[in-house]
């Protein structure tokens, strides 16, 4: 299997779980109230976390593209240090909405959807740039 493949394989094997993430940044964005937002903070820390170990695990997609192209590794340094944000900011979230309703959350929970979907667009950039070598 050539290096190209091996990216476009890590991505396909990634689809389905995008597609689940989607859902729950979608139930993330709709979520009007602390009763609404802290199951999907529970739930998108776990699914989150098992999904940065797949995408970062040897033979992974970081790790197809970083063996793809030198040019790959200064930015998916930068991805798998967002994916430490990430998780941190979730787990942040999650607590303080467990102990102690914050009107910011809602606030907060707006702004990881959004950063969700910038940090998803730079990943897909690199996997289209890698399987179009």
């Amino acid at each position: 299997m050539t290096v190209t493949a091996s990216v476009a394989h890590a991505h396909e094997e990634l689809r389905e779980d995008h597609r689940r993430l989607h859902a729950l940044v979608d139930r993330l964005r709709a979520a009007k109230d602390l009763a609404a937002l802290l199951p999907v903070l529970e739930e998108m820390h776990a699914a989150l976390s098992a999904h940065f170990n797949e995408e970062e695990k040897p033979g992974g997609l970081y790790d197809a593209l970083g063996v793809c192209a030198p040019e790959f590794r200064a930015p998916l340094a930068t991805l798998v240090d967002e994916h430490f944000r990430i998780a941190a900011t979730l787990r942040d979230m999650r607590d303080r909405a467990r102990r102690a309703p914050g009107d910011t959350l809602l606030d907060e929970a707006a702004e990881l959807a959004r950063f969700l979907g910038e940090h998803e667009k730079r990943e897909h950039a690199m996997v289209d740039a890698a399987v179009s070598r």
